[in-house]
């Protein structure tokens, strides 16, 4: 896998991690619906991780 997109993965998932952080230092945050949306989004960047790195015949 190049490191590109590896590295915009993580960068995502530190994004995702970084903005939770700030909503609750600041307001309310409906936990019920950050851990339906956390996994969604895991596989989101999996799944799109492994069409990027497809070989294209």
């Amino acid at each position: 896998m190049k490191p590109d997109r590896t590295s915009f993965a993580l960068g995502m998932a530190c994004l995702a991690l970084s903005w939770l952080g700030l909503w609750a230092s600041w307001g309310q945050i409906d936990w019920r619906l950050a851990g339906m949306l956390a996994p969604i989004a895991l596989v989101v960047t999996g799944v799109g991780m492994l069409l990027l790195t497809g070989e294209k015949h």
